[in-house]
């Protein structure tokens, strides 16, 4: 035969071989996986399974190891460990990562540590975080100290997760940051996945959810939780498996010791777990235990921290049929302050009856720790509790070395090493204790960006002063660039030894958290790591307007005075800034100063430093509050300063002082100058009484200055620094005086001293004059008859938001996220009713993309959770119903009630949904309804809004019987709230937000009757320096 006809057979047949081999390949994991860190190919474990090494894995498509790591083997022999997985381990410097792919499902993850020597790493030198995706499993965590504190050699944690389709389990670990390079390093020994089957799903509660320990409501644990198995105990006689799947599964069950026979009735067992976690507690039943149960031949009563959870008629009523292994689940809150770190979780088991002798009741139970709002599971301590006592451990060690001197000589040695490990710990424990202390709300931290130290080093050079911009008593401020010089940012550093630099540090997170205003300085985020305190701001340009008044001259730098409308329009937007704090969040600044009011490249007012800021307190009458005096001399209220009473107007007066210092350009202190002339108050209202005003105006703004502007200017100065608060002006007052001012300087001219001089006397008529407001006689409302019609719907229009520039105060000139979004779906919009049916599936999977991208702190929810809070969606709870869909009322498992507003997703409700997530989820004000969180599924989308137990305020007004209740009084109120909201909406919110929909029944009554704008789905923004824009009218009638 012919070579040729021989080897083209022999081709074709390896063609085929090669193109089976890639079609077979799988694609993620199909069973259980089971990784032997550091070694190659497959070992054996004592127990008969097998483990495959992660060094050139046979299906390197499915495993990936990224990072800079490397594989070692422990030094010394093994001492009770089982040589697989703890021979080797992958360990490293800096942080590495797994990826695997696996096929979707609830997955048990298991890490093996064998803290032992490896080559090149300092033992007791691991401390490291590891994360499973998006979840913090541990942090800060030393297994060398775990294993001492447990008194043991090795041992595993334990974790629950969800993994979704066509998702990777991505786990990262990462050594903690540390001055000395190469001093502290990561390790893992072995991991295991493995599948749990969906009848002993943890994250479903099982059929019927979840109990909540102390309430009569269930809970549903969803797939965004993780979970940490803390204890999992067989309380059975015997340590024998049941041979069930469950025990096959798992295989590792703690086993209880013999109790004697007059224990029996009264059983309780005690886990000591972390503070301000929720836990699941599931409890396994024998099936013989159930079956005298159900004829009546046992009583009993389960316990969980001392509250009764459920009895035997409750489990034989509920018992399912078919279940020879049941189980029921139970949520615990543990509650405590941070100082106690751990407390008891207590499970007992009562009975007037005595247990059959190895058959008791339960066959066993679980406890987990589930995944706070931030997504973590990481203990406040990385350390568990010791065995012993440390009494009980000197004493053991002490008796152990006898009295020959040789040994007494080694025992010195040795606990002198021992208390130098210890000193060093203790730093390292402290720098971990001090971070947890200073962190912040769940809410807060998800609205805020947490930096790590490296970032923030990165970002300043390591704290280099060429990067200073700032110092005082607090500490320092550094110019930083931050996401790889992308942005400018202000990194302010507190002193790390001040415990009142704690308070602030904390108060200024949580103050700022809650705000958004365009006259506000925005917090970015914080760092608290290693006992730092740093915030990191948005860089103001123009730095403070202290400099520019008197500090840069001062110091002889090169600065033009900044001009007397440039003035004029900075105090308005601090004023403005004050007033939404006083109204929109009933904050109290306290430490209102020239320094204190930033300016950026436009010269735009932002107010900042809330440090010292406080909160008025809600639940009471009073309109002051008893505090200690803080702030800064020469802006005090003497009120305050008296009588130890803080009230808004304590900053109105302090703002009185500023606006001397922007008409004289000197600060409130001088110390450099004589008694009487060294306070700016005292000296200007000494000179303003003599009719020697000009003396008290800045050389600068002489010739600049207009008669009638000076005249209002210093007539608000004077009512803001008036010693009865009560006589003060609020700060809404002062907006409209100071743009009065503003108004008269328009007409500018040119004011001669002798003029000034008579300003003086004209200040002084005026002074007892109210300043004008609303006059309630000339106020008319008036009632009729309004038909609420729907927004048209979209045509081939142009877009409804076509004009979405960023807002005022971008250094960059780059949209933000959300901004980017609404552009991209304004052009979309135009050609909706173009697209044919078969694309627009698509194009709202595109838009649903767009939402998820753009940056929205909010909490997602899941549909089956909102379902269950609104009882299936049951007509029951419909309390509203719109073009848009239907409106819900809902009880979520926190106990917060909240309103469900549906959107379907055609074509209107879709832009409507897309609108309101993106601006009302940047909106803060006391006026404007608060929007809690959001879900999206394949029909539509959910938001769910703070709810409003007096609904409308068109159901008062339009209502014959209802109408009466709203005197006048009342409806002032409302009026007056209502404004201020639509006033925050045009001014105050960085977006520029014209409602374009404002109506009765878009107004919406707290419990008190404090109004609430809401209805934003057909809202637009105006761009920076936009006064008005062109767009077909849309509204109703």
């Amino acid at each position: 035969m012919h070579p040729s006809a021989v080897s083209m057979p022999l081709l074709f047949l390896c063609f085929l071989d090669t193109f089976t081999s890639v079609v077979t390949t799988p694609t993620h994991f199909t069973g259980d996986v089971t990784i032997n860190c550091g070694s190659i190919g497959t070992s054996t474990a004592s127990n008969g399974r097998e483990w495959i090494g992660d060094e050139k894995p046979e299906f390197s498509s499915l495993l990936q190891i990224e990072g800079s790591s490397t594989t070692s083997t422990v030094i010394h022999k093994l001492i009770s460990a089982d040589p697989v997985p703890h021979k080797t381990a992958r360990i490293s410097f800096s942080h590495f990562s797994y990826t695997f792919q696996l096929s979707p499902g609830q997955k048990i993850l298991r890490l093996h540590f064998y803290p032992a020597p490896y080559k090149g790493f300092k033992r007791f030198k691991d401390l490291f975080t590891v994360e499973a995706g998006v979840f913090t499993l541990i942090s800060n965590f030393s297994a060398s100290l775990t294993a001492a504190a447990l008194g043991v050699k090795s041992f595993s944690k334990e974790f629950c997760l969800s993994i979704e389709e066509h998702q990777t389990l991505d786990i990262t670990f990462s050594p903690a940051s540390s001055q000395v390079q190469d001093s502290t390093y990561a390790f893992i020994n072995g991991i295991e996945i493995i599948s749990v089957p969906m009848h002993l799903s943890y994250f479903k509660g099982g059929d019927l959810g979840a109990q909540v320990v102390g309430q009569k409501s269930l809970v549903y644990i969803d797939n965004s939780t993780a979970l940490e198995l803390i204890h999992r105990l067989n309380v059975k006689r015997d340590s024998v498996s049941s041979g069930d799947d469950f025990d096959d599964m798992l295989g590792m069950w703690a086993t209880v010791p013999a109790q004697n026979g007059n224990e029996f009735n009264n059983l309780t067992w005690k886990r000591s777990v972390d503070v301000g976690f929720r836990y699941l507690v599931r409890i396994h039943f024998c099936e013989l235990g159930l079956r005298m149960a159900e004829t009546g031949g046992m009583t009993f009563k389960i316990l969980i921290n001392q509250m009764i959870v459920d009895t035997n008629t409750d489990i034989v009523k509920e018992r399912d049929d078919n279940g020879s292994l049941w189980y029921r689940d139970y949520m615990v809150s543990m509650k405590g302050r941070k100082q106690e770190d751990r407390r008891d979780l207590l499970i007992c088991l009562q009975s007037s009856d005595e247990f059959m002798d190895g058959h008791r009741l339960l066959k066993g139970f679980e406890i987990f720790k589930l995944s706070n709002p931030d997504n973590s599971l990481a203990s406040p301590k990385a350390l568990p509790p010791a065995r012993d006592s440390p009494s009980w451990i000197i004493h053991n060690f002490v008796s152990g070395l006898g009295n020959r001197n040789a040994i007494a000589t080694a025992s010195i040695t040795v606990i002198a090493v021992i208390n130098i490990i210890v000193y060093k710990l203790r730093i390292i424990w402290e720098a971990t204790f001090t971070e947890e202390e200073n962190r912040p709300s769940a809410r807060a931290e998800r609205v805020c960006r947490r930096f790590s130290l490296a970032e923030i080093k990165s970002a300043t050079r390591n704290f280099s002063d060429a990067f200073v911009i700032g110092k005082g008593g607090f500490g320092k401020v550094y110019k930083g660039h931050i996401d790889n010089g992308r942005e400018t940012v202000a990194i302010k550093r507190l002193k790390s030894n001040s415990k009142q630099g704690k308070h602030e540090f904390l108060t200024e997170i949580e103050t700022l958290s809650e705000l958004r205003h365009i006259n506000l300085v925005s917090l970015i985020g914080y760092c608290s790591e290693r006992r730092e305190m740093i915030l990191v701001y948005e860089f103001m340009a123009c730095g403070t307007l202290a400099d520019h008044l008197y500090k840069l001259a001062k110091d002889n730098n090169n600065c033009s005075s900044i001009t007397w409308k440039q003035r004029l329009n900075i105090c308005i937007g601090a004023a403005r800034g004050l007033d939404y704090l006083h109204t929109g969040h009933r904050v109290i600044h306290r430490d209102v100063k020239t320094s204190n009011i930033l300016l950026d490249e436009n010269f735009v007012a932002k107010v900042s430093d809330f440090g010292l800021a406080k909160p008025e307190d809600r639940s009471k009458l009073q309109s002051h509050i008893s505090t200690k005096i803080k702030g800064t001399f020469g802006y005090f209220d003497p009120y305050y300063f008296s009588t130890h009473k803080l009230t808004r107007k304590s900053d109105t007066y302090a703002f009185g002082v500023v606006l001397l210092e922007l008409l004289s350009g000197r600060p409130a202190m001088d110390p450099t100058l004589g008694e009487d002339e060294c306070c700016l108050t005292k000296w200007a209202q000494n000179k303003i009484n003599k009719g020697e005003i000009e003396r008290i105006i800045a050389s600068s703004l002489i010739e600049e200055i207009s008669l009638d502007s000076l005249k209002v200017f210093l007539g608000v100065a004077e009512r803001c620094l008036h010693d009865e608060p009560k006589e003060r002006p609020t700060m809404a007052e002062v907006v409209l005086q100071l743009e009065l001012a503003l108004e008269k300087q328009q007409s500018r001219k040119f004011v001669a001293p002798e003029v000034i001089r008579s300003v003086a006397n004209d200040v002084h008529s005026s002074n007892d004059e109210t300043i004008p407001s609303v006059s309630t006689e000339q106020a008319n409302v008036a009632s009729t008859d309004m038909h609420t019609v729907g927004p048209p719907p979209v045509g081939g229009t142009t877009g409804e938001m076509e004009n979405t520039d960023p807002p005022a105060g971008r250094k960059d000139g780059r949209k933000p996220k959300a901004y980017e979004s609404l552009q991209r779906w304004a052009r979309q919009v135009a050609f909706w009713n173009r697209v044919k049916p078969s694309k627009k599936e698509e194009l709202v999977s595109k838009l649903v993309s767009e939402i998820c991208e753009a940056e929205i702190k909010l909490s997602k929810f899941d549909l089956e959770r909102i379902a269950a809070a609104t009882n299936q969606f049951s007509s029951s709870n419909k309390i509203g119903e719109g073009g848009f869909g239907s409106v819900y009322k809902a009880m979520l498992p926190t106990g917060q009630t909240v309103a469900v507003k549906m959107f379907s997703f055609s074509t209107q409700g879709i832009d409507e949904f897309k609108h309101e997530i993106l601006l009302v989820s940047n909106l803060q004000h006391r006026n404007i309804v608060k929007l809690l969180g959001y879900s999206i599924h394949g029909e539509g989308g959910i938001l769910l809004y703070e709810f409003m137990e007096n609904g409308s305020l068109d159901t008062f007004i339009f209502d014959e019987v209802q109408c009466h209740q709203l005197q006048w009084s009342l409806r002032f109120k409302i009026i007056l709230g209502v404004a201020r909201g639509v006033l925050y909406l045009h001014e105050g919110s960085r977006l520029r937000i014209i409602h374009r929909d404002l109506k009765p029944n878009s107004i919406l009554l707290d419990t008190e009757m404090n109004p609430r704008i809401s209805g934003f789905g057909i809202a637009r923004t105006l761009g920076d320096g936009q006064s008005d824009t062109e767009t077909r009218i849309i509204g109703t009638l």
